[in-house]
């Protein structure tokens, strides 16, 4: 489905907005703190209902107000139309709706309504640590397999259930006995973690190499590897083990390291530390690689999200990419570009300037954000 329209009431600094988006592709043009992030940041809000950027909700009310609300339509080629809102208030609970029904759970809105963000907090990905790598897998995971995410949701409750115990063996002498119970738990949720995550992780790993290749005219070669506490080394050797197997990995594992659990009060081994190793040229990139080639590996990252999503589902997500080219040389933009055009995914593409964008993409709806007010601008003005 493809977004037609979205008002923002109180959402950041936009105090009262309505924008419509007539064509696939929208270029948003603007200075600095004007709203374009914003813009994105709401559509995103309205598909995952997270924030890329807030950690909280309350962080998204606008200074002095009571709360925030987003509605946006969707439709289709048969004319199917779909309306999503999110509301906040500062002192009452975050609500969500489908068609003017209240969700119940934050987890049953993801994977409903998909979408990829490309933002300079996308850099994490590479600079960042293990955690955000992780998060990247679960969210795209999650958007695409809901026993996924149940599984996850499960694993994280059993996991804060069994780090509380450690806690209380250490300084209680409760028997130790009692984390057979957790483990099995643990173990069980674990296996069906780690065995997804290979598998999309394969596929992911195939775009993500294909993209950078596009992105850089061939001229670097990226590599991903996923990686795992179940081993000292690479996680290669596990590609080939039913979740059987793995679940006996896992038990072992965790078995090998509860006298460090203890130790530590927390556990060591487990997917919710895995990470997965992204190298240029035979070199870390988190620690070798350039702005510019970080960059580059994010996107070409992102783009291969889009890709694994469309695939799965068989749907294109929204494409929302903030402030994309900068950073980039004159090369890496242009293929990207090229790139661009040939999504046929609904997109939005935030610049400061609409040269040199407006003239490679076909016929985008432009609009320009001044002080949280958007315009449709005609395409000619750029020429």
């Amino acid at each position: 489905m493809l977004l037609n329209n979205i008002v923002l009431r109180n959402f950041r600094n936009y105090v009262d907005c309505e924008v419509s988006f007539s064509k696939p592709v929208n270029l948003i043009i603007g200075g600095n703190a004007q709203g374009k992030t914003s813009l994105l940041e709401a559509i995103y809000f309205l598909c995952t209902a997270e924030s890329h950027r807030a950690t909280r909700d309350g962080e998204l009310i606008r200074h002095n107000e009571a709360g925030f609300y987003l509605r946006g339509t969707l439709g289709n080629s048969s004319n199917d139309v779909m309306s999503l809102e999110a509301m906040k208030r500062t002192r009452g609970q975050f609500k969500l709706k489908k068609n003017g029904v209240l969700q119940t759970k934050r987890s049953e809105w993801i994977g409903q309504f998909n979408a990829v963000l490309f933002s300079p907090e996308s850099l994490v990905l590479v600079k960042g640590g293990p955690a955000e790598r992780r998060r990247f897998l679960d969210l795209l995971i999650s958007q695409i397999d809901s026993t996924y995410l149940k599984n996850l949701q499960k694993y994280r409750l059993v996991l804060r259930q069994r780090n509380e115990l450690l806690k209380q063996i250490r300084t209680t002498f409760v028997d130790a006995v009692q984390l057979d119970v957790w483990d099995k738990l643990l173990i069980a949720h674990g296996a069906a973690i780690i065995i997804k995550r290979l598998e999309i992780f394969h596929q992911l790993k195939a775009y993500a190499m294909q993209n950078h290749q596009k992105l850089t005219g061939g001229k670097e070669n990226l590599a991903l590897t996923y990686c795992s506490t179940l081993e000292e080394s690479e996680i290669g050797f596990l590609e080939t083990k039913t979740e059987t197997e793995i679940a006996k990995d896992f038990d072992v594992a965790l078995n090998a390291s509860r006298g460090a659990d203890l130790q530590r009060g927390t556990t060591l081994v487990g997917p919710h530390r895995d990470d997965f190793l992204i190298e240029l040229e035979n070199a870390e990139a988190r620690t070798y690689g350039s702005q510019g080639q970080q960059r580059t590996i994010a996107l070409a990252l992102k783009l291969a999200e889009l890709e694994l999503i469309r695939t799965v589902t068989g749907q294109d997500p929204i494409v929302l990419l903030d402030d994309v080219t900068s950073e980039l040389d004159y090369k890496r933009t242009e293929y990207l570009l090229n790139v661009l055009q040939n999504l046929s995914a609904q997109t939005f593409i935030t610049a400061t300037h609409a040269e040199p964008l407006v003239h490679h993409l076909n016929q985008p709806n432009v609009l320009t954000v001044e002080n949280a007010q958007i315009n449709h601008t005609p395409e000619t003005n750029f020429k």
